[in-house]
């Protein structure tokens, strides 16, 4: 969890930076967008596919560490940049976090933990995100303020560093000290393969792997839709909010920081381990696809919210409904993991996570702040429209989640009890 907090507070930082970033390189609000998706997204299509089936075979916390050390220093890199192309590439680097870090957690807890009980675990796991997004938020704005009042600094060889780049410089450092930590974690015993198996040490052979997707294609089809179209909307949300308060509201970044960071950390740390909890109950209770009818409902729960907040005046009024519009788009998290590994074996876990993590990369995170940018510049051409197009964006993307949601529960139903691993 400390991880996985760590990479959302690398990934977060930038949407407090758009204002100084646009201005010290002359950019669009679509290349920020880019920035802020698009960059993870390329990642994961060139390296996610592979570090899944090194996860299936190889010790999973070593490629947790050495995720975790390399997306510290790619952070690290943003703050050396001169250039957007360089940010970019820099961007991409950061990355490797979570291509390396979700497939090893979600085969890890598969591992530690029964499948009734799967959904807390993951919501458990995943707080990591609302919590490593809010701190970034929080503590980012603040640190941001007293950056910016310090100034400039001028460095041996690096030359002179802008308040922003000191800001990705002191985010990224600290990973290294959480790569050390997790390596204590100890390698859980992989369910279902025998020891000295030699299948322990060989991937699935790729015909194996497209058998189960081709078996299974209906209902992975929809869930990585739905999840797609999830994230699509929280991060549209996540990456644009901060950017919507300073320009519409004119609130300095710890004002914004403080704000989102706050209903992110409260809505969005109680709705994934709430939401996790709440598949976990409807499963106990005889619902098989209760993970699912969960899911629906909060996607409902964060378009409510998410259509509110963009028109409110008052900041209570902003909280209330960006909490709301966190609580659902968290609470989706656990649901979507503990579902993953119902229909997945053992041995595929890890390739499954991947798989996963790249729809919901090239859909959601890929697409969601760029799709409200293009709304912006493109459509009501004026930078305080992003109001307009917040309101827009996400909301129709949580409602047709919803959807996806509600139409994958027949084919999970009639697939699920053959799928079951272990």
């Amino acid at each position: 969890m400390l991880a996985y907090a760590l990479s959302f507070i690398d990934r977060m930082i930038l949407s407090l930076l758009v204002e100084p970033i646009k201005l010290d390189l002359q950019i669009s609000d679509l290349k920020i967008s880019l920035l802020q998706g698009f960059s993870f997204a390329l990642f994961y299509a060139v390296a996610g596919i592979p570090i899944g089936r090194l996860v299936d075979v190889r010790r999973r916390t070593t490629i947790v560490v050495v995720g975790i050390a390399a997306w510290s220093l790619m952070t690290v890199a943003c703050g050396l940049v001169r250039q957007y192309w360089q940010l970019f590439l820099a961007r991409t680097g950061v990355g490797v976090g979570e291509a390396a870090l979700g497939p090893a957690a979600y085969s890890m807890l598969g591992d530690l933990f029964p499948p009734d009980r799967r959904g807390l675990a993951f919501g458990l796991f995943s707080a990591g995100t609302s919590i490593g997004a809010g701190l970034a938020l929080i503590i980012g704005g603040y640190a941001i303020h007293v950056i910016a009042m310090a100034g400039s600094v001028t460095l041996p060889v690096v030359g002179i560093l802008q308040p922003w780049q000191l800001t990705f410089i002191y985010v990224g450092a600290p990973g290294l000290l959480v790569a050390a930590l997790v390596a204590a974690i100890p390698e859980p015993v992989r369910r279902g393969i025998a020891s000295g198996s030699a299948a322990r040490d060989l991937p699935v052979p790729v015909p194996e792997v497209i058998a189960h997707f081709r078996r299974y294609a209906s209902v992975i089809g929809l869930h990585h839709v739905a999840n797609s179209l999830s994230a699509m909307a929280a991060y549209g949300i996540m990456s644009w909010a901060p950017a919507m308060l300073m320009r519409v509201h004119g609130w300095a970044p710890q004002e914004v920081g403080l704000m989102i960071g706050g209903c992110i950390l409260a809505g969005g740390t109680s709705g994934v381990i709430l939401g996790g909890w709440f598949g976990d109950h409807l499963l106990r209770r005889g619902q098989v696809a209760g993970r699912f009818n969960a899911a629906a409902i909060s996607m409902m729960i964060g378009a409510a919210g998410a259509v509110s907040y963009p028109f409110q005046e008052s900041a209570l009024a902003i909280a209330m409904c960006l909490v709301l519009a966190m609580l659902g788009a968290f609470m989706v998290i656990g649901n979507a993991a503990a579902a993953l590994l119902d229909f997945t074996p053992d041995r595929l876990r890890g390739q499954a996570a991947a798989i996963f993590f790249l729809f919901t990369s090239l859909l959601g995170i890929g697409v969601g702040p760029t799709l409200v940018a293009l709304f912006t510049d493109y459509i009501f051409g004026y930078p305080e429209a992003v109001r307009y197009s917040l309101a827009i964006v996400p909301p129709l993307a949580f409602l047709l989640a919803a959807v996806c949601f509600l139409a994958v529960r027949a084919p999970y139903q009639r697939l699920r009890p053959t799928a079951l691993p272990g």
